[in-house]
């Protein structure tokens, strides 16, 4: 007899990272909602095996509102979703089966409909939700208020708890970036939005437990630090503590939740003094698999660029899901299976093209990530227009003679690979290629990657044959997504577009790693299965 799945609801799905992660982790998914046509039309391919192209009515995703009638798919794909609200045209009524579906618009637009039609709210809630789950932009989020009033991103957060309290799932998972944990400044007070998001779901009847974990320790070769608020609707969390008596994190929670709801016309009165996160770099020990999630992987098992990226290194092969030498690839596609043809190829693997000037700045980029810190640092002054002493300069010249630079040959008119002869030769060349990006760099080989991920220009790979940006591919393999998962849409955008088009590489970069998503999947399937 096969275990029973955990029901769950995923907001701000983006292209399906959490989704795909707590699949594997025993959950089906019973409902999402996700604000950009692009990133929806991803999701629904991997998730819900629906193609969205042509002017065929989809079954599985649904429009909120939008401008264009359902049978125009593709013009729906490219509406702008801050614009469709205006639209008269709706897919979902009193009679709409949200089971199953993806919804694709504005949160707020959907809380108005659930708000007006409490007949879908009581289907959902009869289905008993174990969890909903997601990642609102919740930066400079405060529940005092009146920040930004036209900031569409401020109010998110309240979104999130609001349908969560209409709902009652039994649990809430909240994955964010490290900046949520940065203090903002509102009215010369100084607010915490990671706090302020606690409270926001104390509100509506959950205790939170709040974490800072880093993606790498869960198996993804990446260094991606994440912040977690994993809530518990009150009446699960009393099991909880009662099965964990005396648990140090479980009594601040009960604490905060207690304190909250008894100061919740005062609520600028609880502070950060109140209530804490748990830093994985700083409390491993807590991260046990009990309350808070087991690491999987430590500093010496950690997944490097290499292990990620090296089998699929040349890109003008083609390559097969499933017969590329990477264990790491093979495995993910081990743990987040699909039933699929033989032969598959692996797709989203196309190079962009770049300038001679391009390939030689990211070839220098390459030779000095390979430099020890002081020199690297010297290097990089020296690129910048920073001046640098004498005897940096006769340090610098020994580590560029054992490395090869990508310069142009105008009697032959191409390019060469040559090692430098003299440090006035690498200053020539610098000065050919400036840039004005501080931030770009590149892959080391034998550690696990940066977190900027979201910008395709600001890394690229550690390999010298290869002086190029990271396709949409890798960058999918750096998130653990497995190699049959397939990113829809256009690859880049620019330009006007950035403020709404969410591209492959934005897909891929907002993504919650589904290796990530799983282990707190697996952690909360524990927990409740515990209690039942």
């Amino acid at each position: 007899m096969s275990e029973k799945k955990l029901k769950h609801i995923e907001l701000f799905a983006g292209c399906g990272g959490m989704s795909l992660g707590l699949e594997a982790a025993g959950y089906k998914l019973y409902l999402a909602n996700e604000l950009s046509p692009m990133a929806g039309e991803t999701f629904a391919y991997n998730l819900l095996n629906e193609t969205l192209e042509g002017n065929k009515a989809p079954l599985k995703t649904l429009w909120i509102k939008s401008q264009f009638p359902k049978d125009s798919i593709d013009k729906r794909l490219r509406e702008n979703p801050f614009e469709a609200p205006e639209g008269n045209y709706s897919d979902i009524d009193d009679c709409t089966i949200l089971n199953d579906k993806l919804l694709i618009g504005d949160i707020n637009e959907l809380l108005k409909i659930l708000e007006k039609k409490p007949v879908l709210v009581k289907s959902i809630k009869n289905s008993e939700i174990d969890l909903i789950s997601g990642g609102p932009p919740c930066q400079s989020f405060s529940l005092a208020g009146k920040r930004e009033k036209n900031n569409h991103k401020n109010i998110l957060p309240e979104s999130f708890a609001r349908l969560a309290g209409m709902i009652q799932p039994k649990t809430v998972l909240l994955e964010n970036v490290k900046g949520i944990t940065s203090p903002f400044t509102e009215n010369k007070i100084k607010y915490h939005a990671w706090l302020e998001v606690s409270k926001a779901f104390v509100l509506e009847g959950f205790v939170p437990v709040c974490m800072m974990l880093n993606s790498k320790y869960f198996g993804v070769p990446q260094n991606r630090p994440r912040f977690i608020l994993l809530a518990y609707r009150k009446d699960i969390f009393k099991k909880l503590l009662k099965n964990n008596f005396n648990n140090d994190i479980l009594n601040l929670s009960n604490n905060f939740f207690e304190k909250v709801l008894k100061n919740k016309n005062s609520l600028e009165t609880i502070t950060v003094k109140d209530f804490k996160y748990y830093d994985i770099e700083n409390n491993a020990s807590l991260f046990d698999g009990v309350i808070l999630p087991k690491l999987t992987h430590t500093e010496r098992t950690f997944i490097s660029s290499g292990e990620a990226i090296g089998d699929i290194r040349t890109t003008r092969f083609s390559y097969i899901v499933n017969k590329t030498k990477g264990k790491y690839a093979n495995s993910l596609n081990d743990i987040f299976k699909i039933d699929f043809q033989k032969g598959i190829e692996v797709k989203n693997h196309d190079p962009r093209n770049h300038s001679f000037l391009i390939r030689s700045r990211f070839r220098f980029y390459q030779v000095v990530e390979q430099f020890r810190n002081g020199l690297k640092k010297g290097a990089i002054d020296m690129f910048t227009g920073k001046n640098i002493s004498d005897d940096l300069r006769v340090e610098l010249l020994d580590e560029f003679s054992h490395h090869k630079l990508l310069f142009f040959d105008e009697n032959t008119n191409r390019e060469i690979d040559i090692i430098p002869q003299s440090i006035k030769e690498v200053e020539q060349l610098l000065k050919l290629i400036p840039t004005k990006k501080h931030s770009q760099r590149a892959l080391a080989e034998f550690e696990p990657a940066p977190s900027q991920l979201t910008i395709p220009d600001d890394l690229c790979h550690y390999h010298s044959d290869h002086p190029r940006t990271l396709t949409v591919r890798e960058m999918a393999r750096f998130q653990s997504f497995p190699d049959w998962f397939e990113f829809k849409s256009k690859v880049t955008t620019g330009g006007q577009m950035r403020k709404f088009e969410v591209p492959q590489y934005t897909q891929v970069g907002n993504a919650v790693p589904p290796l990530l998503a799983k282990s707190l999947g697996e952690l909360i399937k524990t927990q409740l299965n515990s209690i039942n």
